[in-house]
């Protein structure tokens, strides 16, 4: 059985998610406090493997708990299942009438009790007096009806009255109950059993078996209903458990064993008893049995019975620490860890080593990451075994106290595991996100009025909310920055724009271009110079910087050179030494002014471009408009405009470029090549 969506209600902080599809492996963004924890706590309940009810004076919410909370049972989980072919055969051999199910829904309520629907499913209930009344007085027209065989009538005509009498005798008893009352399938069985009752030879059953019909339909009503409710129980019985885990469920290292049986006697225990009961269950040794197990008095002699319990005791430990280091190298993919569990006296210890250090160090000293994932799995080991072995998890904030690197390998870890048991989690850091699948995130967020929401299809306007998955979508976009292994960094978006296209347009005039296997990268500005292009040597990316030539890109270029690249200048070019008498030039400088006039002049088409002595003395046609537009009033001049009119200009009539422009760019090209193709 699949979750395939789910709704929670009336829980804590949240009012109503709306209805949440899930995948097997589905992630929940949200900032702190959004109310990530509440639902998956809330929805956990449904069916808890830890078996804790909902607390309607602690959990509904505290808001309008006065007000409303004895008004009615509040639903507060829901989920949509799917079946599998095993489950739906299942069903309709319970009840027939389910054969084609394939989705059933479950609400779990404060009271406890469950409800469950079988989607397009019969729509069968319970008869009510009103409908009992109009069944009746079918059944007295067909019994005021019956017409007396020749030779019968002394014999028939006591019964005929009988029946009559014994059906009007009810209909007045019934009309007085209001119609829409339910009655029990006795009401209906009594008068069944009665009209039967009076016919006691074959002819004269052949003739109240009309009669009697009428009340067969209505108790093969209830037999459907008996058959529907045998297959809601099975339903209840085989509904997935949900392992509910967040980060403060840590297993100690040294466990004290007495104290340990007083806490799983507290109602409720605490937390950390639920995950240390899953361990004890793991190694297979006894709670009630924890506290004398293998205790033997000072300065009493050999006992036989004391020196098995010791030898049980080991041999379980070592068996149990030799399956768990088993199964958790299966999983665990960060480092190959080897547990051994040690009972002595009162204490139950974990000792843990790993492939890159053989000493043993106690769990409570590895990772914070390591202890919670060490934690969750001995959990999930435990009470997803049995009846319900497809359990779906729920776990509050995997991975928080791991490195970025090591949070991504958690995702592929939960990815593996959610192939068995889907796995819904919830996070707040980007490296939690694979940017691959973003169709699995669901944004958690708070309405206005401070109450939780979910949404999978748009994300929220909430920048809190919002950073994890932008960042997560800008990590996934770098990441895709390592794999071109040439790489040109240009300063900017603009550059970028232009360049690559006049590098296509000099491609279709059969001019010098830049290599296929050359990629230009924007770096948002030349104060990201450097970050950039570090980043991309420390994967192995060949980096060369085609930079503006005024003097911050050259001082920038220096500091490139100088410090990244060995002293090796002839990787960072410049365009203005390619431009004849303009060694500050920018790449707007490699057209003629009056091209780029003209596109400038169709972005601003109500502006006078005709530029003052002093703006026609400035260098560069960028410093030009900037002196022009600040002259106007006109504000900045944003040259990103006029960029896109030439880029598309360039790439839709190719043969319009002008020559000098060819020329440049065509030097400019081949000399980025050649430092390429003499690299070492």
């Amino acid at each position: 059985m699949k979750m395939e969506a789910f709704r929670v209600q009336n829980y804590k902080k949240v009012k109503d998610t709306g209805w949440v599809t899930c995948r097997d492996l589905t992630v929940f963004v949200g900032k702190n406090e959004a109310g990530k924890s509440a639902v998956f706590r809330g929805l956990s309940k449904l069916n808890p493997s830890d078996s804790e009810r909902y607390d309607g004076l602690k959990e509904f919410p505290r808001r309008r708990y006065t007000d409303e909370f004895a008004k009615q049972d509040w639903p507060v989980a829901i989920a949509r299942f799917t079946l599998d072919a095993v489950e739906k055969t299942e069903l309709a051999s319970l009840c027939p009438l389910l054969d084609g199910v394939s989705t059933v829904t479950c609400t779990r309520h404060y009271s406890w009790t469950i409800k469950t629907e079988f989607d397009n499913g019969p729509n069968v209930k319970e008869a009510t007096a009103g409908e009992f009344v109009a069944a009746l007085d079918s059944a007295l027209g067909l019994a005021r009806e019956i017409t007396v065989p020749e030779g019968k009538g002394e014999a028939l005509k006591p019964i005929k009255e009988a029946i009559i009498n014994l059906l009007t005798s009810r209909r007045t008893q019934y009309e007085q109950r209001p119609p829409e009352q339910p009655i029990n399938r006795g009401d209906v069985d009594a008068v069944l059993n009665a009209v039967a009752g009076h016919a006691n030879e074959a002819w004269q059953k052949a003739l109240s078996d009309p009669v009697a019909n009428v009340f067969k339909q209505l108790a093969e009503r209830y037999t459907t209903l008996e058959k529907l409710a045998q297959a809601r129980k099975w339903l209840e019985e085989h509904i997935p458990q949900f392992i509910y885990f967040d980060r403060y469920d840590v297993i100690e290292s040294a466990i004290h064993i007495p104290t340990f049986v007083a806490e799983v006697s507290q109602n409720p225990p605490p937390p950390r008893a639920r995950t240390t009961h899953c361990l004890f269950k793991h190694v297979g040794l006894d709670v009630a049995k924890l506290r004398d197990l293998g205790r033997h008095q000072l300065n009493q002699g050999p006992d036989p019975k004391v020196r098995r319990q010791i030898d049980e005791r080991a041999i379980l430990t070592s068996s149990a620490s030799n399956a768990i280091t088993a199964k958790f190298s299966d999983w665990w993919e960060q480092r190959k860890h080897e547990f051994r569990y040690q009972a002595d006296g009162d204490y139950f210890r974990i000792w843990v080593s790993d492939d890159l250090d053989p000493s043993e160090i106690e769990l409570d000293q590895r990772s914070a990451g390591m202890q919670y994932f060490f934690s969750f799995f001995t959990v999930f080991l435990v009470e997803s075994q049995g009846t319900h072995r497809n359990s779906i998890l729920l776990l509050d904030e995997p991975g928080l106290h791991m490195h970025g690197a090591a949070q991504a390998k958690v995702v592929k870890f939960l990815e593996k595991l959610s192939k068995d048991n889907q796995t819904l989690y919830s996070t707040h850091s980007p490296f939690m996100i694979d940017g691959d699948h973003l169709e699995r995130a669901r944004a958690v967020y708070e309405e206005d009025d401070g109450t939780t929401r979910i949404s999978e299809d748009v994300w929220p306007r909430d920048k809190d909310s919002l950073f994890p998955l932008q960042a997560a979508l800008g990590y996934q976009l770098a990441q895709s920055l390592f794999v071109a292994k040439r790489q040109v960094i240009v300063e900017g978006i603009t550059d970028y724009w232009i360049i690559k296209a006049l590098a296509l347009a000099l491609g279709q005039l059969g001019k010098s271009t830049l290599a296929r296997n050359i990629t230009l990268v924007p770096s948002a500005g030349v104060s990201k110079l450097l970050p950039l292009a570090s980043m991309l040597i420390g994967h192995d990316v060949e980096v060369v910087a085609l930079l503006d030539g005024d003097e911050p890109a050259r001082r920038e270029g220096k500091k490139l050179v100088d410090k990244l690249l060995a002293g090796g200048d002839r990787r960072c070019l410049f365009i203005g030494d390619f431009i004849p008498c303009n060694s500050a030039g920018e790449i707007e400088d490699v057209f003629p002014e009056a091209d780029y006039l003209s596109t400038v002049k169709e972005v601003y088409p109500d502006v006078d471009l005709t530029f003052t002595a002093d703006e026609n003395a400035k260098t560069g046609i960028i410093e030009k408009l900037r002196a022009l537009f600040s002259r106007k009033g006109l504000g900045g001049f944003e040259k990103w405009q006029p960029a896109a009119v030439l880029r598309d200009r360039i790439l839709s009539s190719p043969k319009q470029v002008a020559a000098q422009v060819i020329s440049v760019m065509s030097g400019i090209f081949q000399r980025l090549n050649e430092l390429f193709e003499r690299s070492p």
